[in-house]
């Protein structure tokens, strides 16, 4: 069992069993209630000044009942402890999930999509905006279905002004660019979506740099390499999806309910101005257009990567070796993961040794491996991060929380 750190070992009638996570207001524990023959999940809220969002993400988790969504059983408040009791949910993170496999087939994406499409939908049609969509956020079950966790950051009509003015709210690689004006919409989750999607199916991050500015530059200019150079044999649907999702204009992308029919038998088609209409699918002849997308890529590949030490790089892809030798892939290549706050310049990492970086900070190690550490600043909410060391990831980019006063 695990207790560490937590003076609780029972809250409200449940027996903590073991800690399962670790957020930016708490920590998560598995729980089981006797009397009611029923394991839950209970997030406990660390970050006292963040009460009033906490109680926020109860009201809006509990306004919402969906297959794809994690019921919330109860709120409470222990002493001067508030919690969260949910539903337990079975499986892997989607973001475990992904590490697992590197990158999933488009059977496994379109199947995990439509699910968090048809979650997106139902929330939207309530008002709700969820403004974080990410793997971590996420859990794949054993049988398949995709459940999502967390509203740490969701809000909807009756949600107070939590976030102090010149703020940004969300992960910035999966940010929509109107979010960086705080222009955040229903439609700024379906760029999410899109985001998420590319790095299901490719491995890698559609928008990456080595520093906040260059990637929000890329973001608000939408530029990304295609999918189909990286997975040639990528569905017409999953493409479709990404190209109508990751349109700069809100007004040009999809929105959650297109997506949603997008999965289903008939393929929606915008009319002029966005609206919406069902025809046969666009990709009847498909053996065809698979041909045809194949001469491009092989085109694409011989202008985009001359034969010389100065080769184009695509996202994630490793420095050539101009001595001829293969470059050694896999589990055993050593990686680096640069480590930046972008919105605190007198941020640094609190290693779990205790000792004290300086920002940018880089971490060196094998694919796979995981690191812990505490992101702390003068005037802002600590915030505790668990990091794994993957192929298409180069750089993490974090915000703090100003402390409120």
């Amino acid at each position: 069992m695990e207790y560490t750190n937590y003076k609780y070992q029972e809250i409200g009638g449940y027996r903590l069993i073991e800690k399962i996570g670790s957020g930016g207001m708490g920590d998560v524990y598995k729980a089981f209630n006797e009397a009611l023959n029923r394991t839950v999940a209970i997030k406990i809220l660390h970050q006292k000044n963040m009460g009033e969002r906490f109680k926020n993400e109860a009201y809006i988790q509990s306004s919402v009942s969906h297959p794809n969504i994690a019921r919330l059983y109860e709120y409470l408040v222990t002493g001067d402890t508030a919690c969260i009791i949910m539903e337990y949910v079975e499986g892997d993170s989607l973001d475990v999930y992904l590490h697992r496999r590197g990158k999933l087939s488009n059977e496994e994406t379109e199947n995990i999509i439509k699910q968090i499409a048809a979650a997106l939908s139902y929330l939207h049609n309530k008002d709700v905006l969820h403004r974080d969509i990410k793997p971590q956020n996420f859990k794949v079950q054993p049988n398949g279905t995709v459940t999502m966790l967390d509203f740490g950051i969701a809000k909807n009509k009756y949600t107070p002004k939590l976030t102090q003015q010149g703020y940004l709210v969300g992960t910035t690689e999966y940010m929509a660019p109107e979010q960086f004006q705080q222009l955040v919409q229903k439609k700024s989750d379906v760029w999410s979506l899109g985001v998420l999607t590319y790095e299901l199916l490719t491995g890698y991050m559609p928008f990456d740099a080595n520093n906040a500015v260059t990637m929000r530059v890329k973001i608000e200019k939408g530029e990304f390499t295609k999918p189909r150079i990286l997975v040639p044999h990528l569905s017409d649907k999953l493409n479709t999806l990404i190209e109508k999702s990751l349109q700069v204009n809100p007004a040009n992308r999809f929105s959650a309910a297109a997506v949603e029919a997008l999965f289903k038998e008939e393929q929606p088609v915008l009319k002029p101005g966005g609206s919406m209409h069902n025809q046969k699918p666009l990709w009847a002849n498909k053996k065809i257009l698979m041909i045809a997308a194949g001469l491009v890529v092989l085109i694409i590949i011989a202008i985009v990567i001359p034969k010389n030490t100065n080769t184009t790089l695509l996202p994630g892809q490793p420095e050539p070796d101009v001595s001829g030798a293969n470059i050694k892939q896999g589990n055993e290549q050593t990686r680096t993961l640069k480590i930046d706050v972008s919105n605190a310049s007198n941020a640094y990492v609190i290693l779990q040794d205790g000792e004290r970086k300086e920002l940018p900070y880089e971490i060196t190690g094998k694919e796979g491996e995981s690191f812990k550490f505490r992101l702390e600043a003068d005037g802002y909410e600590p915030k505790e991060v668990d990091v794994s060391i993957t192929v298409g990831r180069k750089s993490y980019e974090y915000n703090l929380e100003k402390i409120k006063e």
